[in-house]
């Protein structure tokens, strides 16, 4: 796992434990294990990541509304900070934003500059 990839999983659980309280997180991370897709994976699993978020936390037995979209808002916010990165707000999709920064940061002090 590359340094990004350590960060995103960090402020990935720095973030739900912020938003949702240690008791939420661990069932949710429960469910990712559950689901084939631990948190030490989600890096390479971002959709998956997306999707169980949204079948776990969303609409379906009448979850709060926005959940999944507001915590993964959350995150990528919170990765934005700790990278000095502005977020791509052309893309909605969560993963799309993950990749997006992972690029800029693999891009090096250049595109930071930039943001």
């Amino acid at each position: 796992m590359d340094e990004f990839d350590k960060l995103l999983v960090k402020t990935i659980d720095k973030t739900v434990r912020y938003v949702l309280g240690d008791l939420n997180a661990l069932i949710i991370y429960e469910y990712l294990e559950k689901v084939s897709c631990p948190l030490q994976e989600a890096p390479k699993k971002l959709d998956q990541v997306s999707t169980a978020l949204r079948k776990l936390l969303g609409t379906d037995r009448g979850q709060i509304v926005g959940v999944p979209t507001i915590l993964e808002d959350a995150i990528v916010a919170a990765l934005s900070s700790e990278l000095g990165l502005m977020p791509d707000e052309k893309s909605r999709v969560f993963e799309d934003r993950i990749r997006g920064l992972k690029e800029k940061y693999n891009d090096g002090p250049d595109e930071k500059a930039q943001g």
